[in-house]
């Protein structure tokens, strides 16, 4: 397989899934999610210790290894709300125990289809290597997040 130019790989259209959280809306590339669940007890997912990984979930048979994103993305001096019917993405990426990788967000919305070249760097004064840059989708801005650098 030719390597692909920059031009190649701005031109090409990519399906993102868009999402909720503490107010913000964030997308991933929609190839990576294999599914989205509701989850109706969130309570051990919200009192683990470490948000990055916040327990782990069965999900028809499979593990899914919980990164509780509401809590990892709100500084620990923040009050925090929890909504309350937080949603479940879980990816297609597994981890090193063959244990899926679940993402806890506020809510999903629908996929969208986007060209590379719209992606904008992001505003902030640190560098964050889980955000690819920034987007603007339906007159929002929407903050791509990098699936595999959360992962590790």
């Amino acid at each position: 397989m030719g390597s692909a130019t920059q031009s190649d790989q701005t031109d090409d259209p990519v399906t993102v899934l868009t999402f909720d959280l503490e107010g913000e809306r964030y997308c991933v590339r929609a190839d990576a999610v294999a599914s989205v669940l509701g989850v109706a007890d969130d309570r051990s997912i919200a009192s683990a210790d470490d948000p990055w990984n916040a327990g782990s979930v069965s999900v028809a048979g499979e593990r899914v290894r919980v990164i509780d994103l509401p809590r990892a993305f709100t500084a620990s001096s923040q009050t925090m709300t929890r909504i309350d019917d937080p949603k479940l993405l879980v990816f297609t990426a597994t981890d090193a125990d063959d244990a899926y990788y679940g993402w806890l967000v506020d809510d999903v919305d629908a996929t969208q289809t986007v060209h590379l070249d719209r992606l904008e760097p992001t505003q902030t004064n640190t560098t964050l290597t889980h955000v690819k840059g920034r987007l603007e989708l339906d007159g929002d801005d929407v903050i791509w997040l990098d699936e595999q650098t959360i992962h590790g």
